[in-house]
């Protein structure tokens, strides 16, 4: 069985709100949407640490590529991508994706959660909701 060691979670934008859209940089400059900070005790090795996210994001002009990219302490530990439409029937989407990180060292760990806009002359927004959560939990041997 396993052990939990801690677990944050975060929620900035609790709904979806057009009025309160936040525009999704264009790469290589990132949007910083949601942090947590995870505490690893001393002699807690094997572990690992999950962490879900989900942003609602809206298409506003052409299709979008999005990348989506979480980082410990500045490094970034996973990345994914997502096409986002701007016409027809598919313009609000629920991004949802996980992550796990293993074997993480002792102390306090900053994970950040960002998103940028890889396709020029298009345009997608942040609309809401965003959640972002960690489980840090040490496995057996």
């Amino acid at each position: 069985m396993a052990q939990i060691l801690d677990k944050a979670a975060v929620q900035p934008r609790r709904r979806f709100n057009l009025a309160n859209s936040l525009i999704i940089r264009r790469s290589p400059a990132r949007s910083r949407l949601a942090t947590i900070i995870l505490r690893i005790p001393v002699n807690s090795r094997p572990n690992r640490v999950d962490l879900v996210a989900t942003v609602g994001v809206r298409g506003v002009t052409g299709i979008a590529q999005v990348l989506f990219r979480i980082f410990r302490d500045g490094r970034e530990i996973f990345n994914t991508q997502q096409g986002i439409e701007s016409a027809g029937s598919e313009q609000n989407y629920a991004v949802t994706f996980q992550a796990e990180d293993r074997n993480v060292s002792a102390g306090a760990h900053v994970y950040t959660v960002t998103a940028e806009n890889l396709t020029a002359n298009t345009r997608a927004d942040v609309v809401g909701p965003i959640s972002f959560s960690g489980l840090a939990v040490r496995t057996r041997n």
